[in-house]
């Protein structure tokens, strides 16, 4: 049947679209927040993923220059909370053997490192050591003596931190249990800042030869209780063969002291009593993170 007269088909209802269309117009303010936070909600998923990336590359390739930075920012005289802040809680913590102050020495367990320190009654750290147990651990410290030398940990033997002419040198091979070390010491005065430097070699971690080749600890233990090495223990006077052991080991260990903390051998040996830095003795059970990354 034809429409009647003066009729009309109905509307059809406005689309999805359309609707859309004019409910933004009408609040455009709306629209623009939703979609700010959208765009900002973008930036942080993608800024965290970047993030994520990058702290997985720097675990994974380039912790070990992160934790070089970590080591060098540190120093003697600094306070206790400084060094938890940087490398965490000790996992040792005990008395100085034989010190006639009240001393805390509290051990660090790095990655593939150990750093060590002693503090006063006020927990101001008067000496701090790092001991580097991984051939391809090789934090470089410079010492502010003068002249000032750099010692890289693994790398640098003896000979090449160019202070121990003039350093005081400490050498004991154990046949038992007792700790090993071969270490030198240098206080200046006021060219050092009035603080002893250290290095050496702490039977904490291996001792490796700078040719690659020689057994360290048997080529030691071999010149120690030889003739030249009793001679050494009665007069201090380093011989031929002791001169070509110092060459060819490098050294494991740094050590510096706050101002004022150690101005002579008494004083070094009441912060060190034997060993430089930390004791074997106390580590030994404590596994040290893989480092064969």
């Amino acid at each position: 049947m034809p429409p009647l007269s003066g009729t009309s088909e109905p509307e059809e209802p406005p689309s999805i679209g359309s609707r859309f269309e004019s409910w933004t117009k009408r609040n455009l303010l709306v629209v623009v927040l939703v979609f700010a936070a959208l765009l900002l909600s973008s930036v942080i998923t993608i800024g965290s993923s970047v993030a994520g990336i990058r702290e997985w590359y720097t675990e994974t390739f380039n912790w070990r220059e992160s934790e070089y930075a970590k080591l060098t920012g540190l120093q003697a005289g600094f306070s206790m909370e400084m060094f938890k802040k940087r490398l965490g809680d000790p996992v040792f913590r005990n008395t100085v053997p034989e010190s006639k102050r009240k001393l805390t020495q509290s051990t660090f367990a790095g990655r593939g490192y150990w750093a060590h320190i002693i503090s006063d009654e006020l927990d101001v750290v008067l000496a701090y050591s790092v001991t580097s147990c991984d051939q391809d651990f090789q934090p470089t410290f410079t010492t502010r003596t003068s002249p000032p030398s750099t010692i890289t940990l693994n790398k640098t033997p003896f000979p090449g931190v160019g202070l121990g002419d003039n350093a005081r040198t400490e050498i004991f091979i154990s046949g038992a249990t007792s700790n090993s070390y071969v270490y030198q010491f240098l206080y200046q005065g006021n060219p050092s800042g009035y603080k002893t430097y250290g290095w050496g070699l702490n039977d904490a971690c291996p001792w490796y030869p700078a040719d690659g080749k020689r057994d360290l600890p048997d080529s030691w233990a071999g010149w120690f209780l030889g003739s030249e090495g009793v001679e050494f223990q009665q007069k201090k006077e380093p011989g031929p063969k002791m001169r070509e052991l110092l060459a060819v080991s490098t050294v494991n260990t740094y050590m510096e002291t706050a101002q004022f903390a150690a101005m002579s051998e008494q004083q070094i040996k009441e912060l060190y009593p034997a060993q430089l830095g930390v004791d074997r003795v106390t580590v030994r059970t404590y596994p040290l993170a893989d480092t064969n990354d």
